[in-house]
């Protein structure tokens, strides 16, 4: 530690300078302190090597507007500019070096990163008298155009407006305003005082705008941008590294039906239409000004064309009446099927009665009479009768006796449509009367009668 100590002292006694620096924004002031004995205070510039005496001991340095001001040991600089920036050294009066001051003065910068259609201000605070604001554009394909004055000794210039880069009102006291951005309006603007110093420094970096638009083979697509057009470019990207240019100039290009994407119109001031795009338009679109700035970039997702609903509809309701059909007829053929057999057994019992109308007539199993083995037979009657009851023609012998039985032991039958003569018959049922006079006075036969009007037993 020692040693440390008297190392310091003895470079001190040799007078070697302390070395200090600073870096400063334009407009700003500097303020640094005189160490030790100073007698003089010398400026080297950093661009030239032009040496001058801002102060010397019991003398007064006076600058007009104030710009250099010593305080007693304070040394003071103000609005500071690119042309401050130097090394400031102060020396005893053996003009040996004190002490070194480094002093670098830089531009205020800001960065901007709008999209196309915003708004852009910014100002300084510099006179208006010397106020110079230029235009550095990020791409240009002049060289001539690499730096274009928008505002001149605080006038608006018209330089801006060959980049395409327009609408440029002029700020007080040192600025300028632009409502609506376009991208050819990105790059750098810088403003400038009357001896080309750089106060302030704008980086303006446009953004592009993105969209993604969803569209199924059929319908329409379309877009545009705010771009002159005669600085309009549109580009197509389908999928893969191939560039198609489908508009140059603002001029709609030739030979687009090559690609299988047709039907492309012109929209303005920058854009295309597409009244039923297809399924081979999908892919990027970008949108460039004349210096091949991109600022608008469409991408196009084509999906398959989805079934109809109303046809899906149609198609459900005919395939369920095609089904409906189908079990219908399969019911009906199965009915039909079962009544066929019921018809041939009611046919049946017609041919039996009609065979039990020759069986002898005689008492019922419950009574102790032996059959007779009479047969009887219907004869018509030979005397005329008021009887509501009359003989038919053609009426049959009824059932044998023994198969008259009673209602809960007979198994049901069908009705039989016996006979269809036009007069009405008439038989007794559920009642068997053995061989007994008949109705009439002069008939020895046993006839029995059947009517349904007449069965009240």
């Amino acid at each position: 530690m020692m040693i440390v100590l008297l190392l310091l002292g003895a470079l001190g006694c040799m007078g070697v300078s302390r070395v200090t620096g600073v870096v400063k924004k334009y407009g700003e002031s500097y303020y640094f302190m005189l160490h030790g004995n100073p007698h003089v205070l010398e400026f080297h510039p950093e661009h030239n090597s032009n040496v001058t005496i801002l102060w010397k001991k019991d003398q007064r340095v006076i600058t007009l507007d104030r710009k250099f001001v010593m305080t007693g040991s304070i040394f003071a600089i103000h609005k500071l500019t690119q042309n401050d920036s130097g090394h400031y050294i102060s020396r005893d009066k053996d003009l040996k070096e004190i002490s070194t001051y480094t002093l670098e003065v830089k531009a205020t910068t800001r960065t901007y990163s709008p999209e196309p259609g915003d708004r852009l201000s910014f100002t300084f605070n510099l006179k208006p008298d010397s106020c110079n604001i230029y235009f550095f554009p990020s791409r240009t394909r002049r060289l001539r155009m690499l730096e274009n004055k928008i505002i001149r000794g605080g006038v608006l210039q018209g330089d801006s407006d060959e980049l395409y880069c327009k609408g440029f009102d002029f700020l007080h006291p040192c600025g300028i305003s632009n409502k609506v951005l376009q991208i050819s309006c990105d790059g750098r603007y810088e403003i400038r005082d009357q001896n080309d110093n750089t106060a302030l420094m704008v980086s303006l970096d446009m953004n592009q705008i993105l969209r993604t638009v969803i569209r199924t083979p059929g319908y329409n697509f379309n877009f545009t941008f705010n771009l002159e057009p005669n600085s309009c470019n549109i580009y197509f990207r389908p999928e893969g590294d191939s560039v198609i240019n489908l508009v140059y100039g603002g001029v709609l290009q030739e030979g687009l039906d090559e690609i299988g994407c047709s039907g492309f119109e012109l929209l303005k001031p920058c854009g295309v239409l597409n009244k039923v795009v297809q399924m081979s338009c999908n892919g990027r679109y970008e949108i460039r000004d004349q210096n091949d700035n991109t600022g608008f970039v469409v991408t196009l997702e084509m999906e398959p064309q989805p079934y109809s609903l109303p046809g899906l509809s149609i198609g459900v309701g005919v395939l369920s009446m095609f089904l409906c059909c189908c079990c219908k007829i399969c019911c009906c053929g199965k009915k039909k099927s079962q009544e066929e057999p019921t018809e041939t057994a009611a046919a049946e019992p017609e041919v039996q009665y009609q065979r039990r109308y020759n069986e002898p007539c005689g008492p019922s199993s419950d009574q102790l009479i032996e059959p007779s083995g009479t047969n009887c037979f219907n004869q018509p009657s030979s005397a005329p009768s008021d009887s509501l009851v009359h003989d038919h023609p053609f009426q049959d012998s009824p059932p044998s006796y023994s198969e008259v039985l009673p209602d809960a032991q007979q198994p049901a039958a069908p009705s039989l449509p016996v006979h269809h003569d036009p007069e009405p018959k008439f038989e007794f049922k559920g009642v068997t009367f053995p061989c007994a006079p008949p109705l009439e006075s002069d008939s020895s036969r046993c006839d029995v009668y059947t009517s349904d009007k007449l069965n009240f037993l």
